[in-house]
């Protein structure tokens, strides 16, 4: 799957989301939606099928929320999306769900059985990590369809294919990019990939190709779509010959990258990344401020203590270090209370690139224009690292989402205080290194223990592994290989350490515990 994909920097640092699981909550939204447009209307019958540690957590990750919220057309920072359930109840849907821990499938995915009084839809979707999302099956085709391009879906009999294909092809003409084909029994689904979307008058003309026995106008999931998928890079190695090669700094070269692959403008991508920032900084102060925990919540407003301890000046590692930890934790206490924030690259992550990246901001007095070339640097090493690795806890373990957000947090540090391209490169790796074999073992279902500390460690390893590659100490291992290397570890990790609960803290007697407390607050919410 990794290997079909030509990322976006705006896949790893976003979406602005509601949390708390970029995977489970942003990704679920984005299958349901694309579901309901394959679907064709709002279904009155829901089954939904979760399998590995989804079948385990889905619960305290709010996944069954989402796909819902997705089904009835909410985006991903829709504050609705913590009642869809009710809203659902309200509408006379019919919602089921059924788990299979053991299973071969990828433990990301989401299955659903869509039904109506006039239609019924078999819809299979996996979300590889912050919020992006795979759609892997419609009925009874096997396909690959990202929602990331504007797409007309339609279905003919084999013997059709030639005459509906020119058909089609002489309809759309210039707005037609691409085809791929997808094969079932005697059946052929054909995606047509658009440059924009069609009007009411082609639409029209559709309904008259007698052949076509299914169609589907699927607009694009992002404000960003696809325009190429021949990236100007795909490894560290090959972005540091760029810089060199063009003689340009680094974010110039992510610059040309993004916009190569998206067809914005540079300014366009900059001002998108002004408006990710102002949505950190919004984060960050929510949390400091205190924010309402859900009745399910295991923990309080820790980040509150930490910050009134800095401000007494109790603490004992300096100015940086407990400011930046107060909001990560902050950033983190509003992702677990089903607020809106930023993932980056995991909504179970997204506390160590604000903590660190306006902490340091703050001390180095960085401007806006700087600020933004360091986001840019951590999203694109963030691509690199997703072309061959996960970010997916639940996929690889907490290696994938808190070592991968050091990395880039590592990563803005150096470009923040006016490191090279090369030295960018060295925190990165040196930040992947120390966190090869990160757990997750989540407690209780819920994205709160251990994983809000957890992104302390990645605050404090970005700070630690900024300052030595700033200071000319470089990473044996190159960049790249330590990327294989962590995906190795993924592969190799137990699926009782990829938040399953089924070992680690997830199977300690107090997390027992927990769980039963949890569950019946959850039970007593209804």
């Amino acid at each position: 799957m990794l290997d079909q994909r030509v990322l976006s920097v705006f896949d790893i640092l976003g979406p602005i989301m509601i949390g708390p699981s970029s995977n489970h909550v942003a990704g679920a939204v984005r299958i349901g939606r694309i579901a309901r447009m394959i679907f064709g209307e709002e279904p009155s019958d829901v089954s939904l099928n979760f399998y590995g540690s989804l079948a385990k957590t889905y619960k305290g990750q709010k996944t069954d929320l989402a796909i819902l919220a997705g089904l009835m057309e909410m985006d991903v920072d829709d504050e609705r999306i913590k009642k869809s359930l009710e809203i659902a109840r309200k509408k006379n849907i019919k919602v089921s769900v059924h788990t299979q821990t053991y299973s071969k499938k990828d433990p990301n995915t989401m299955e659903m059985i869509l039904k109506s009084n006039t239609n019924l839809l078999e819809v299979e979707g996996v979300s590889p990590g912050g919020g992006e999302i795979v759609i892997n099956r419609i009925g009874e085709f096997c396909i690959y369809f990202q929602g990331n391009r504007d797409a007309i879906l339609i279905i003919v009999r084999e013997e059709e294919k030639e005459p509906v294909l020119k058909k089609i092809k002489n309809l759309l003409g210039e707005n037609l990019v691409d085809i791929e084909t997808f094969q079932a029994k005697s059946r052929i689904l054909f995606c047509f990939y658009l440059d924009h979307i069609v009007d009411d008058t082609n639409l029209r003309k559709l309904e008259g190709i007698k052949e076509i026995e299914f169609k589907r106008l699927v607009r694009c999931l992002y404000p960003y779509k696809l325009k190429d998928n021949s990236p100007l890079f795909r490894t560290a190695k090959e972005m540091l010959k760029l810089v060199e090669k063009q003689r340009i700094a680094l974010p110039k070269v992510i610059l040309k990258y993004e916009s190569k692959r998206s067809g914005l403008s540079e300014k366009d991508i900059r001002n998108r990344f002004k408006e990710i920032w102002i949505a950190m900084k919004r984060t960050t102060d929510q949390g400091l401020s205190g924010v309402k925990r859900p009745m399910d919540s295991i923990v309080g407003n820790d980040s509150k203590k930490i910050y009134k301890a800095y401000m007494e000046g109790k603490t004992i590692t300096g100015e940086i270090i407990p400011l930046a930890i107060a909001r990560a934790m902050a950033c983190m206490e509003v992702s677990t209370s089903m607020g809106r924030i930023v993932a980056a690259p995991t909504g179970g992550s997204s506390g160590v690139i604000p903590g660190v990246i306006i902490t340091m901001a703050e001390k180095l007095k960085s401007g806006e224009e700087e600020i933004i070339d360091a986001l840019l640097v951590a999203a694109m090493i963030g691509v690199v690292v997703a072309n061959f690795a996960s970010l997916s806890g639940s996929a690889g373990g907490c290696q994938s989402e808190i070592g991968v957000s050091s990395g880039m947090a590592a990563a803005a540090l150096v470009q923040l205080a006016g490191g090279n391209s090369q030295q960018v490169v060295n925190a990165t790796a040196l930040a992947l290194k120390n966190i090869l074999g990160l757990t997750c073992d989540t407690v209780a279902n819920a994205i709160e223990v251990p994983c809000i500390k957890k992104n302390v460690i990645g605050v404090v390893n970005a700070l630690a592994v900024s300052d030595m590659a700033l200071a000319g100490i470089k990473s044996v291992i190159p960049l790249d290989e330590v990327i294989l290397a962590l995906k190795n570890v993924q592969e190799l990790m137990p699926m009782e350490l990829r938040n399953t609960q089924l070992g680690g803290l997830g199977i300690t007697e107090t997390a027992k515990r927990l769980k039963r407390e949890w569950m019946k607050k959850l039970e007593s919410e209804g």
